[in-house]
């Protein structure tokens, strides 16, 4: 993964984000790192799995049939 890392006064960062009392007037290194965005969860859809059994429909029902009775 790609960076940038720069060591800048505090006093150019003071527009553009929030520097602790403890940095100010001081010398800071600034590291700038890609956001690592999330992949959104496809919704889950069953018709996606159509067929996916290659089982006749009596054999589905049978087994059905079986896990309900135990």
């Amino acid at each position: 993964m790609q960076f940038v890392r720069a060591i800048v006064e505090s006093r150019c960062l003071e527009n553009v984000v929030e520097i602790p009392r403890e940095f100010k007037n001081r010398k800071v290194e600034i590291l700038i790192l890609p956001l690592q965005e999330k992949k959104k969860k496809k919704e889950f859809n069953p018709e996606d799995f159509e067929g996916v059994l290659d089982l006749p429909p009596e054999v589905i029902e049978s087994e059905l049939h079986e896990m309900r009775n135990e």
